[in-house]
């Protein structure tokens, strides 16, 4: 969808497409992914999916649901941090009855032993452990993001777009190759521009190489085919995983004055900030046309409510709360 306030008030042609809104306990890009691994899940007779991220981890919050939808139970290693408070993301995975293990970790995305142990246990009990990695990326649930890739070239020509960048989260990569596998596929050129949100440029890239091998491989394409314009910016991640930036908190704050979709702190913000910061720095040009994707995580604003309600007090805004 065309963001109309937003345009005009930067000068751009902008769209959105908003995997925030997809089907499943308040949306996100994961129901793409899970599609595909939870559906090896039931080939393999699972009883229980078992996954690991942050304590305020969306595709915690949408692997649970999506096991309790395949009538399956789920348990989560979550990694403990500041964000630990009863409420949003962590409020829906006990609300939907996952079993929850915290462990002290330096890096959320260090879980997969923690998770694995976990596997093991569980076995030892009679149940019968499905374990979907960190952010649910693999080669296979790829193909969600293949798919979405397809719908968006499709959209797009629908509205006769051909845009001059694509902005797409950076995490584990998955969105982001996925999308300029399927956008090349389909002949649109622009470039496609990754926002990291937690790795810096050598691991990014290594993740990039990882995924666009192993989609090849499943879809039959040379891995040594062109990959047209595209970049990797790790600029905007802050301190760490999860630090919401200034930029990123204005970022959130334009988003919903404008258009009133709301943005999440550690993900979409995230990617907005950086597409908001090559336009201040003169990249684009008047009416070019630009597409963010919206990979949801919305339930995250209400975790990060302190950082919130100062930015606002700092930009102006009174806040009697």
């Amino acid at each position: 969808m065309r963001l109309e306030h937003l345009s005009r008030r930067l000068d751009l042609d902008l769209r959105i497409k908003r995997e925030d809104l997809t089907d499943l306990a308040l949306g996100g890009d994961k129901p793409r992914k899970l599609e595909y691994e939870a559906a090896k899940a039931v080939a393999a007779d699972a009883s229980i999916l078992v996954t690991c991220g942050s304590t305020q981890s969306n595709h915690a919050r949408l692997t649970t649901a999506a096991a309790r939808k395949l009538g399956m139970k789920c348990a989560l290693v979550l990694s403990r941090d500041r964000y630990q408070a009863f409420q949003a993301n962590l409020l829906t995975v006990y609300l939907m009855g996952a079993d929850v293990r915290f462990v002290e970790t330096a890096d959320h995305w260090d879980l997969e032993k923690h998770a694995l142990a976990l596997c093991d246990e569980l076995r030892a009990v009679g149940e019968r452990p499905y374990y979907i990695p960190v952010s649910g990326t693999t080669p296979t649930s790829c193909l969600g993001y293949v798919r979405a890739g397809l719908e968006l070239a499709d959209q797009l020509g629908a509205a006769n777009v051909r845009p001059d960048a694509v902005y797409t989260p950076f995490g584990t990569g998955g969105i982001f190759t996925s999308m300029l596998l399927a956008l090349r596929e389909r002949g649109l050129d622009g470039s496609v521009i990754g926002v990291s949100v937690n790795a810096r440029l050598e691991k990014c890239r290594e993740n990039l190489e990882r995924w666009w091998a192993g989609l090849c491989e499943l879809l039959g394409r040379d891995p040594a085919r062109s990959r047209g314009a595209h970049e990797i910016c790790d600029e905007f991640i802050g301190r760490e995983y999860g630090d919401a930036t200034e930029g990123c908190l204005d970022a959130l704050m334009l988003m919903a004055e404008t258009e009133g979709i709301l943005l999440d702190p550690v993900y979409s913000g995230k990617v907005f900030s950086g597409l908001l910061a090559d336009h201040a720095a003169g990249r684009w040009a008047s009416g070019q046309q630009l597409v963010f994707i919206h990979s949801g995580g919305t339930p995250a604003i209400f975790a990060y409510h302190d950082e919130i309600k100062r930015h606002l007090v700092k930009r102006g805004r009174t806040v009697d709360a």
